[in-house]
């Protein structure tokens, strides 16, 4: 019997995103009995500056740097012009790839995070084993694209057609779904009796987020109290100012709940009726495995921003552009429950159960038997465009 594999996964700490996707990908491995596992933040592994400035940006997008944000985002996708902090960040994630294999002998590279230095690698080293993204948001960043790539797994369908007209081979591309945790999968649902009874009152779960992306939800929530008769749940996470403040304003208001972070989110969101949340490819991911109607927060420009509105589109979300728009969206979805059945068969259709386990089963069979190295199709005149690199600063 061949021993197990080792495995490489690479992720970033831009957000809790990508370190989700990771610790499920990896609890799905170890349930196989797959422990031979590295994983790599790999920018900030090569660069902590760097990194740690780069994601106080990232945090700072929730508040007062969402402008700049949405640039950097926004012009990397693009690569119109010279785009240097874009090609330096390649260049170290370049660097820690190549320390890392020469480490170690992988039969696998999972990659979690959107970057060119793992294709860039792979075409000036040519090894033999697999490279497969996991793409961990419902849009497309040019910085997952390259033919150097063996494998795809997207969380929808329009991704997979997107990838298709950037000219990767459909062979290569699977709609999985975004791996989540998978209690999401198993909790229990509410009787049928409970959901239809009108009389009750209606439950609503705000995922505050840790860096604060609704700047006075205090308001909102007096706000809600006024107009309706509704029991409150507020997850503040890592938030802990926040979590204090709330907690101290209501602390004798029997309709208001606050939490700090939650080992249940997974209950807490079947129990609700409704949730106010940010549109972060987890959360979402979460939502559609429990089907619960969303209120999306205004977002921050990137990939957030790109989430909401393909949610909007497809009718699985009510998507607010400010926070006053918060509250009539909730009121809307009380007063009109088959809004919220709409919004919930929807999120139905674009439901892809067990990422984590699909995933994990095509890559080891790729580890058996390893994608044949043959001239692919040209990507396409657009992606060229897009993904104009200068090689030679490697």
């Amino acid at each position: 019997m061949s021993a197990p594999p080792k495995i490489l996964i690479l992720t970033g700490s831009y957000g809790n995103g990508h370190l989700e996707v990771t610790r499920s990908l990896i609890m799905e491995l170890n349930k196989r009995g797959i422990t031979n596992i590295v994983t790599s933040d790999l920018f900030y592994e090569a660069h902590p500056f760097l990194t740690n400035v780069t994601r106080k940006l990232y945090i700072k997008s929730f508040t007062k740097g969402q402008t700049i944000y949405g640039y950097l985002y926004y012009k990397s996708d693009f690569r119109l012009t010279d785009f240097r902090i874009d090609r330096m960040i390649d260049r170290y994630g370049y660097m820690r790839i190549s320390q890392l294999m020469k480490e170690h002998e992988f039969d696998l590279v999972i990659n979690t995070f959107p970057m060119q230095a793992l294709p860039i690698y792979k075409q000036r080293t040519n090894p033999e084993i697999p490279f497969i993204n996991v793409l961990t948001d419902f849009c497309l960043h040019t910085r997952w694209i390259s033919d150097g790539i063996d494998y795809f797994f997207v969380a929808c369908d329009s991704l997979k057609k997107e990838l298709l007209d950037t000219g990767i081979n459909e062979q290569k591309i699977t709609v999985s779904g975004i791996p989540i945790k998978e209690e999401f999968y198993f909790a229990e649902k509410i009787p049928d009796s409970e959901e239809k009874d009108s009389n009750k009152t209606k439950k609503l779960l705000i995922s505050a987020g840790a860096h604060g992306v609704l700047s006075d939800l205090g308001k909102i929530i007096e706000e809600l109290k006024i107009k309706e008769e509704l029991y409150i749940t507020v997850v503040c996470g890592s938030n802990k100012v926040l979590f204090e403040e709330l907690s101290q304003n209501y602390q004798f208001d029997e309709n208001v709940k606050i939490l700090g972070y939650v080992s249940n989110m997974a209950d807490l969101m079947k129990q609700s009726d409704m949730m106010i949340s940010k549109a972060g490819g987890i959360s979402l991911s979460e939502a559609l495995a429990i089907r619960i109607p969303l209120i999306l927060t205004p977002a921050v420009p990137g990939q957030e921003r790109d989430n909401a509105l393909f949610f909007e589109k497809e009718g699985m979300a009510i998507v607010t552009k400010t926070e006053n728009d918060i509250v009539p969206a909730v009121l809307s979805l009380l007063k009109q429950p088959l809004l919220a059945r709409s919004l919930m068969n929807q999120m139905e259709k674009h439901f892809h159960p067990h990422a984590s386990e699909l995933i994990i089963d095509k890559a080891l069979a790729l580890i058996e038997n390893p994608p044949i190295r043959k001239e692919t199709k040209s990507i396409s005149k657009e992606l060229k465009k897009r993904l104009k690199i200068d090689r030679n600063i490697f």
